[in-house]
């Protein structure tokens, strides 16, 4: 049996800004071999915030790799890798000597919009009625010195602060790292998408061949009970390995189908001012 391998090209996030679409776009490639999950967070364990002990064995990441055949590239996406800090980049540029970084960012204020929307729908944050209360809690939260906490999910005031961390990894990955703006893939795709192909020296020309589509846009159910389950119910079935890429997408639709409803909220024009005046 393959016993698997280690990545060489990882998609580090910011989370909100297109890692999803770009894990999506860059594994059709046939040089390219997606993870069984997109999310492995090995590298988390590695930052003492989230873990005390050591980290998993290789063999727990590498196994996520077992279904790759040759490709030149092998790939995860891992979101919050961005924002983790030191220790996280310090093991990666360790294990991975030859890994290639993608970087996607987002104008702050429009990724934090989009993550509290997106923790809604998950119904993470049920006690929080408005975006307004939302953004009070960080910032009181911010003032107090608890600005990120493993695993939770009133992070997304600070992941915005793009000047904390991508420094970070400009300086450790230098020409092996390409910074993608979410704006730009949103708007055109095949354009992102062909110029990262050539960064990684890969045929282009396959693009036409691509379902470049919009991916994972933020869904307003109209069960907050029913999205968390589905959502839930599909993290599981991915780490089990039970569910077939060929069955994700029709499910996903089916699901979008059943239990979209309309956004219950929208970014005012003076929330918007004070959350440009945060991150100015």
């Amino acid at each position: 049996m393959n016993a698997g391998r280690l990545p060489n090209l990882i998609v580090a996030g910011v989370p909100k800004a297109g890692t999803g679409s770009l894990f999506h776009y860059l594994s059709q490639h046939p040089q390219i071999c997606g993870s069984d999950e997109k999310e492995l967070g090995y590298f988390n364990y590695f930052n003492p915030r989230h873990h005390s002990g050591p980290p998993p064995p290789l063999e727990a990441y590498t196994r996520h790799f077992t279904h790759c055949t040759g490709e030149p590239y092998a790939m995860e996406a891992t979101p919050n890798y961005s924002y983790n800090g030191q220790p996280v980049i310090d093991a990666i540029r360790a294990t991975l000597p030859s890994v290639r970084i993608v970087l996607s960012l987002r104008a702050p204020v429009d990724r934090l919009w989009s993550a509290y929307t997106f923790q809604r729908e998950l119904g993470n944050i049920t006690g929080v009625g408005s975006f307004e209360q939302y953004l009070d809690i960080l910032e009181r939260r911010q003032d107090e010195g608890n600005v990120l906490i493993p695993r939770g999910h009133l992070n997304g005031l600070y992941i915005g602060y793009y000047g904390n961390y991508v420094p970070l990894w400009l300086s450790a990955f230098g020409e092996d790292i390409r910074v993608v703006f979410a704006e730009d893939l949103f708007r055109d795709a095949v354009t992102v998408v062909s110029d990262l192909l050539r960064w990684l020296d890969l045929d282009a020309e396959i693009l036409p061949e691509l379902d470049l589509g919009p991916r994972n846009p933020t869904q307003h159910p109209r069960s907050v009970r029913a999205a968390r389950a589905a959502y839930s119910v599909k993290r599981a079935a991915e780490h089990l390995g039970v569910l077939p890429r060929r069955v994700r997408e029709p499910l996903r639709r089916m699901y979008v189908r059943a239990n979209t409803g309309a956004a219950p909220e929208r970014l005012s024009p003076e929330m918007r001012s004070h959350v440009q005046e945060l991150y100015r």
